[in-house]
């Protein structure tokens, strides 16, 4: 049987909208029909067309779409229909309280991390927002090009802020900035370190901090000087007035000059400020005149009222080719960025301050969706399985005359409602995470994420949004159910039926708490290997003690005598911490490779149970002024051999021209944190430039040890502080940020595996209240308890072990080869326990929630059951 042309009557339709075709349509069928018999079906095509293109153009078919506009029944959404979805929606939420329940509580917990992400950034985009010159301030990027690659810094040439100072009038003020001011200053025998900046008193002339107490004109000029924030100075002093007062540092003796308000909301971090002509560089070489250093410091400009940027990137054009003339090797172009742009960057070397960026920003953001998808696909799964309970309101709904777009918008409605509401329980759990997670981040207390116009706005359309999202499928789903077949009951219709889509929802919710639970898992492995690895040294029962300003050799004869210290050598940094020195060595006097430099006493390689590869250690202080010798690692002499050395293999010159000469090789070993790569590695014997005594001890009674340890340090000199700590702890204290990620992801994982099971919940809740006549039915033909189980559980636990059967590969291939890599580089990987322990855990967690529901159903009395509707 032949029919008419799809598309001519498709392009009659569409041109007629909402006219009624149903006679015009009839005629050209049966005209068609006829030709058809007559005349073939190429003719009959051909006047089918022709007859279609004149109705387009007919006055009868725009008579009649004029009249179809003007419909009996008022379709527009009024203020009396909003009310009116108002109403239904409240009326809903009241009527089936398990389900408002479960997926308010579900959105709350999901919209939770994306609030904290947003109310973080909200926070830094406003950085600096409150300084009173923000709109003259720029700081001066430095561009490095070579051979190697290219580079975008935040810092600038050392001699960059006198320059435009003195070369450009326009230029009211320039600041330097140097950001390596982190004093131990002694307060009651105990060391406290600081993080802060060196500067000048134009820091305070051109930012906008205040002051509590001193001159804001003079309290940076001095030499001597040094300005503590208000919490410092409490902390430091309490009652007592900080002014005047003279600090103990390692940097020498400061006179406190100034306490300033504790900063907030600025991309700079600094807890004390001190004069840059204390630092180091400033004795060394004049730095007024040094073009070749441009890193770890840090420019800000003022410019005048009258000029404008353009003035500035002219000027800076013309210092861009005086600092390329003392780097001929390299592209060097310096730029400027305006004070509140700072912060969040895309791409930027050694920010100054908290790196806050915009790569980081939306990881965290995505981390939050990803958490917050899942609740969103719980109100689409449980919307749709309650169809058969809103299939007749939907029915009338249409009868009466709703269109598509009313239904839609009843549902979206309805979902931003809940979503709203949800907001408000969001907001509570919001609060101690924010806490919590500023707490674990350096600088995190300097974000001012108080509630203000901006995060309340950004918190309610992300909220309506939300529910835009979460009521998009239901009401596109509700929308399109044939009203006939919803009257009675029946909308399993082809493109109604989404049960695949929903079970892709649930396996996808599914998925992704197992990748948050295998995370936790990771992060414990790994922890848990870094705390028990000796890194290729001993670490455990060495005692571990700084020197501060004390005669050392004086103190390690003293605490050699005590009965319980075996052995006692030194170290010029700790083991499995970190390495605080460096130096440049060359074998053939023009290339250069960097190389780490630890300073170590007596016996340390044995104290130590290092292992060499080859020679010996003891000879170390046989060397003189001629000659040094050193011990150095595999990595070193791997270094070495790209130099093709012509000669001794063995000797070496430093940057400072002292000779060495390598006398042992030690293998590869750990002396960083186990995520810094192994990098080439000397030691070299020097009690003095050591900075802590490492004490190998055997006590039963450790607490009375440590107090004698601390009676004879008082001995020497009771005005130097005496702290003890063991290896072993200094080591756990260094993978701080293991903890951090594992709290991180524990937090994750809770959120994603609470929203699943709500979603699990509310699907097994309503599967069995539209199968509670067919199990009542079975209970009485004799089906066993057990059998009922495994009949309402069978296809959810199929779709977990989907969920499992996916998340595996996912996982390994995000934490053993991506995040892991990064976090921790000589870690163990992703192990076959935490995987199996983390599906276990999750196949209980999901039984326990199909159970709690099942169970209710399968106990009932079947007598009762029956007569359910």
């Amino acid at each position: 049987m032949s029919y008419p042309p799809a598309l001519a009557q498709k392009l009659l339709k569409w041109f007629a909208g909402k006219a009624d075709l149903e006679d015009i349509q009839g005629d050209l069928d049966e005209v068609y029909g006829l030709t058809l018999e007559k005349s073939g079906k190429l003719k009959a095509g051909f006047k089918y067309w022709m007859q279609v293109l004149s109705l387009l153009f007919s006055y009868g078919l725009k008579k009649r779409k004029t009249k179809a506009a003007y419909s009996p029944f008022y379709h527009k959404n009024s203020i009396a229909m909003f009310k009116n979805y108002f109403k239904i929606a409240f009326r809903n939420f009241s009527k089936h309280k398990l389900f408002t329940s479960l997926n308010m509580l579900g959105l709350a917990l999901g919209m939770s991390i994306c609030l904290l992400a947003l109310s973080i950034s909200v926070a830094i985009y406003q950085s600096d927002s409150w300084q009173e010159n923000k709109e003259r301030i720029f700081q001066i990027n430095t561009y490095v090009g070579d051979q190697e690659n290219t580079r975008t810094f935040a810092s600038t040439f050392y001699a960059m802020g006198e320059h435009l100072e003195e070369q450009y009038p326009f230029v009211e003020k320039a600041v330097t900035i140097r950001p390596d001011f982190n004093p131990e200053i002694n307060h009651h025998g105990n060391e406290i370190n600081f993080r802060g900046y060196f500067t000048e008193q134009s820091f305070l002339d051109v930012f906008s901090f205040k002051l509590i107490k001193g001159d804001q004109k003079t309290a940076l000029s001095s030499p001597s000087s040094i300005v503590l924030t208000q919490e410092v100075a409490e902390t430091l002093f309490r009652d007592e007035d900080p002014m005047g007062k003279s600090l103990e540092t390692n940097y020498g003796v400061f006179t406190v000059t100034g306490v300033m308000e504790n900063p907030k909301q600025t991309h700079l971090y600094f807890q004390v400020l001190g004069s840059i002509d204390n630092h180091p560089t400033n004795a060394t070489r004049n730095v007024a005149s040094d073009w070749v250093n441009f890193k770890w410091n840090y420019v800000y400009v003022l410019l005048d009222e009258a000029k404008s940027e353009d003035d500035l990137k002219q000027a800076l054009a013309q210092s861009s080719m005086q600092a390329a003339s003392f780097n001929p090797e390299k592209e060097i172009e310096l730029e400027y960025i305006n004070l509140e742009g700072v912060v969040p960057r895309w791409n930027i070397s050694q920010a100054i301050g908290i790196g806050w960026d915009q790569p980081s920003m939306l990881f965290f953001l995505t981390i939050g969706i990803l958490v917050l998808l899942p609740a969103v696909f719980n109100y689409t799964n449980m919307s749709i399985a309650r169809a058969l309970k809103r299939a007749k309101e939907i029915g009338i709904r249409k009868v009466v005359g709703a269109e598509k777009h009313q239904i839609k918008a009843q549902f979206i409605i309805e979902t931003i409602i809940l979503s709203v509401i949800a907001l408000a329980g969001s907001l509570a759990l919001l609060y101690p995470m924010k806490r919590e997670f500023l707490g674990m981040i350096i600088g995190g207390g300097m974000l001012d994420t108080n509630p203000n116009f901006a995060q309340i706005i950004t918190f309610l359309i992300f909220s309506i949004l939300v529910g835009l999202l979460a009521g998009l499928f239901p009401a596109q789903y509700f929308s399109r159910l044939n009203p006939i077949q919803t009257m009675k009951g029946e909308i399993k219709n082809g493109k109604s039926n989404v049960s695949g889509f929903k079970k892709g929802l649930f396996v996808f919710q599914f998925f992704l708490s197992l990748v948050f639970v295998i995370g936790v898992a990771a992060m414990g492995r790994q922890y848990t290997y870094v705390l028990n690895n000796n890194h290729g040294f001993q670490s455990e029962n060495i005692l571990s003690i700084p020197f501060e300003k004390i005669d050392k050799q004086i103190a390690l004869n003293e605490l050699a005598t005590h009965p319980d210290v075996k052995a006692i050598t030194t170290a010029s940094s700790l083991p499995g911490v970190s390495i605080n020195g460096s130096n440049y060595a060359t074998s053939n006097d023009q290339d250069t490779i960097q190389v780490n430099e630890v300073f170590i006493g007596d016996n340390f390689i044995e104290n130590m149970s290092m292992e060499l590869k080859w020679g010996e250690s003891e000879s170390l202080k046989q060397s003189n002024q001629n000659e040094e010798l050193v011990l150095v690692n595999q990595q070193f002499i791997e270094s070495m051999k790209v130099f093709n050395v012509q000669k001794d293999s063995l000797r070496f010159t430093l940057n400072d021209g002292t000779k060495c000469r390598i006398v042992g090789i030690l293998n590869d070993f750990n002396y960083e944190t186990l995520n810094e790569l192994i990098n080439p590695l000397i030691m070299r014997y020097s009690v003095e430039d050591s900075h802590y005594a490492l004490l190998t001890v055997s006590s039963s009674n450790i607490k009375r040890t440590i107090e004698e340890l601390e009676s004879i340090w008082q001995g020497i000199d009771q005005e130097i502080s005496f702290h003890a700590s063991f290896l072993d702890d200094e080591i756990e204290d260094a993978y701080w940020f293991l903890r951090v990620q594992m709290k991180f992801f524990a937090v994750l994982s809770t959120l994603a595996i609470t929203i699943s099971c709500l979603g699990l919940l509310g699907m097994v809740t309503y599967t069995t209240e539209n199968r509670t006549k067919e199990i009542a039915v079975r209970k009485i033909m004799g089906a066993s308890n057990y059998s009922l189980y495994y009949l309402l559980t069978k296809d959810f636990i199929k779709l977990i072990m989907i969920s499992a059967l996916i998340a595996i590969p996912v996982s390994y291939v995000f934490y053993d080869k991506v995040l892991l890599y990064f976090i921790i580089r000589y870690g163990t990987g992703l192990g076959f326990m935490e995987i199996f322990g983390s599906i276990l855990f999750l196949f209980l967690v999901g039984l326990s929630s199909i159970y709690w529901q099942t169970s209710k159903v399968t106990r009932a009395n079947p007598a009762t059951k029956l007569r359910y509707e």
